[in-house]
């Protein structure tokens, strides 16, 4: 039996994060949609007495108490930055997440209210938005990376005129006119935030899910790799995996073999959320809770995160922290032991 290699598909995991600074009456600033996009700047006068986020590889839901603490009632843009992409030919795993968001839902005090969205595509890190709309591409063009497209033989088709591949040529520095720009979108709207008042901020939608599998135990070789690696992280720190949830994925592997398996697989799903702009409010978040849920009982997590969480059931592991200031990013990584490769069906559209 020949020995199967590992692999690695690209960690390409994004979350959806909350803009959360404001402008608005009194001296208040915000984040502001002008002709460059939105910026944001720290809130005065806004504090998050509570923050309840929900993680799973099928889910990411937040839950947001806000209260504006000062005499005068705020108005402000809310804005969501999504998850950047590129163009794809959808002939890769790279292409399953290289796509807008499409499931997005925003809530204020239980009611769904609808957002605006503005787009920028960038190129070595330029901004050339604007060259693109002027030789003819609308913004639904650059959003879903006008230019070429495959065909299901392989064949590429260009879908711009003779000057406009010309021009997208320059642009990217590319012998192709397949769109090369990275498409950064932002979703936002108008909020106003009543004096002395609490207001509910609620978001979903279906995370962007990294993948990548090993085979750690092939008969006749034995055990002839490790478990799946996260990308750009050593073994020695690989998501915080804790000794006793290392050793319970290795136990799961020896069980198989024991009952007479030939090929044991591990299979790594992570989901990728950014928590450090909750730092934009008025001092530290009063409560956090992180809730995680697994796909079955019989996944493994690991997360770099403080704290020891609390088992609610067999599938859900609950964090909570009061007083909490926010790190950078937060990265969930869901283990399976199996026979094989374990392909979660996508529920992104």
């Amino acid at each position: 039996m020949e020995m199967i290699k590992i692999i690695i598909l690209r960690v390409f995991v994004a979350a959806v994060i909350i803009g959360s600074t404001h402008a608005g009456l009194a001296n208040d600033t915000a984040a502001r949609v002008a002709a460059g996009g939105i910026t944001f700047v720290k809130s005065e006068h806004i504090r998050m007495l509570e923050e309840v986020l929900e993680v799973s590889l099928s889910m990411v839901r937040v839950k947001y108490r806000l209260l504006n603490e000062s005499d005068q009632d705020i108005h402000t843009t809310v804005a969501f930055p999504m998850p950047p992409y590129r163009w794809n030919s959808g002939e890769s795993m790279w292409d399953m997440n290289q796509r807008p968001v499409t499931t997005f839902k925003a809530f204020v005090n239980g009611r769904q209210i609808s957002n605006a969205t503005t787009i920028k595509a960038i190129i070595g890190g330029r901004d050339v938005t604007w060259r693109l709309r002027e030789i003819g591409l609308s913004d639904a063009e650059i959003q879903v990376g006008a230019g070429c497209h495959v065909t299901q033989t392989g064949t590429i088709v260009y879908d711009l005129t003779q000057h406009q591949k010309e021009m997208v040529m320059q642009l990217t520095g590319e012998k192709e006119a397949c769109p090369s720009w990275t498409v950064a979108s932002t979703l936002f709207w108008e909020q106003t935030f009543p004096a002395q008042k609490e207001v509910v901020v609620e978001h979903q939608y279906a995370p962007f899910v990294g993948i990548g599998y090993s085979a750690p135990y092939q008969q006749p070789h034995g055990y002839v790799t490790d478990i799946p690696a996260v990308e750009g992280e050593t073994d020695k720190n690989r998501a915080c995996l804790s000794s006793s949830t290392r050793k319970a994925i290795d136990k799961r592997i020896k069980a198989f073999v024991d009952g007479g398996e030939k090929l044991v697989y591990v299979t790594l799903h992570d989901v990728e959320y950014v928590l450090g702009t909750g730092r934009n409010w008025k001092g530290p978040i009063g409560k956090f809770t992180l809730r995680i849920t697994k796909d079955s009982p019989d996944q493994f997590i690991a997360l770099c995160f403080q704290g020891k969480p609390t088992k609610v059931n067999s599938n859900v592991y609950e964090f909570v922290q009061k007083g909490f200031v926010p790190q950078d990013r937060l990265v969930v990584y869901f283990y399976t032991v199996a026979t094989k490769p374990y392909y979660r069906k996508a529920k992104s559209e």
